[in-house]
């Protein structure tokens, strides 16, 4: 029997194995629902057998079909990975658009290249995904929620936010800012690649939009130039210290989180490991930072004195 079955026909079935639904099975592959449909029967004739019970709302996996699985789950990564160009030809590529924790993501960056022989390129890409939806990125660390099915997001660190406001503003007398007292202020948004909009404040101190931007040095210019008041993680305002911008201690707000996100289909083969090497590299030098918070995104020594009691608080592994 002539046997045409491709990575995509496997990479489909662990998918709806998974999901035990086509609607959502097939929103995660990008794909339509008939498409998937067809993929399976077509994998289901080359292996003579029934994979799917179709007799319920939610298919089920026969024994043939778990039996399947089960051998895929170990060949097709092994598969995916002997068909990627060699490391050296193809650099890992790992996005960031906010900023980068320069330090977290250097140490993890350092362990992959020393141990596993492949070079990470960290690759600014000024996107909500920060290239992972147009191909220009292998992995990405993200801030915020990651709502999209085709990726995989696993939690990193929580940290504190700070409220960034020009010096010529009102509210660069006081020492700390509330999150409601933000919110009667013009707001600047990052309409690229930005996590927060007018919608996270009650209704009862909604900020108007003062500036649209697209990138992180375009947000600090709007806010050094008052056209409203911004909100960053306090490590990548640590990162972007401007004469003109002070960063307030912003209380009443919720953490900032970032996620290390890759696609769930066809996942760069170091992909996963990074994400463990980042986990291990934010844990290890938690005892270390709880004198000094800001130890793992140091800024220069006038923003220290501004970023009051910032705090990094790594994820559980």
């Amino acid at each position: 029997m002539k046997m045409d079955i491709g990575i995509h026909h496997m990479r489909c079935f662990l998918t709806l194995a998974e999901e035990q639904h086509f609607t959502w099975a097939a929103d995660r592959l990008g794909l339509a629902q008939p498409t998937l449909s067809r993929h399976i029967r077509r994998l289901e004739e080359a292996v003579g057998r029934p994979l799917l019970d179709r007799s319920t709302r939610h298919p089920r996996l026969t024994p043939e079909g778990r039996r399947l699985q089960a051998e895929l789950r170990l060949l097709l990564p092994r598969l995916e990975a002997a068909l990627r160009p060699s490391a050296s030809a193809a650099p890992f590529r790992l996005g960031y658009a906010w900023g980068l924790p320069v330090q977290l993501a250097r140490r993890a960056m350092d362990v992959i290249e020393q141990c596993h022989q492949v070079l990470v390129q960290a690759v600014r890409v000024d996107s909500r995904t920060a290239g992972l939806r147009d191909g220009s990125a292998d992995a990405a660390l993200l801030w915020g929620v990651v709502d999209d099915p085709r990726l995989k997001a696993v939690e990193i660190l929580r940290e504190q936010r700070v409220a960034a406001v020009s010096r010529r503003s009102t509210l660069a007398a006081k020492t700390s800012v509330t999150w409601n007292e933000l919110g009667r202020r013009c707001l600047v948004v990052n309409i690229a690649s930005g996590t927060l909009t007018p919608g996270d404040w009650p209704r009862s101190a909604t900020p108007e939009i003062g500036a649209e931007t697209t990138n992180i040095d375009e947000y600090l210019h709007a806010v050094a130039a008052r056209r409203g008041v911004g909100v960053l993680p306090a490590s990548v305002a640590a990162q972007h210290p401007d004469p003109d911008i002070l960063y307030l201690p912003l209380t009443e707000a919720t953490p900032a989180v970032l996620h290390y996100v890759y696609p769930r289909s066809s996942p760069h083969a170091h992909a996963e490991i990074l994400g463990q090497a980042l986990l291990r590299e934010c844990a290890e030098p938690a005892s270390r930072t709880a004198a000094d918070p800001l130890k793992m995104h140091r800024p220069s020594t006038a923003l220290s004195t501004e970023l009051i009691s910032m705090s990094v608080t790594p994820s559980p592994v």
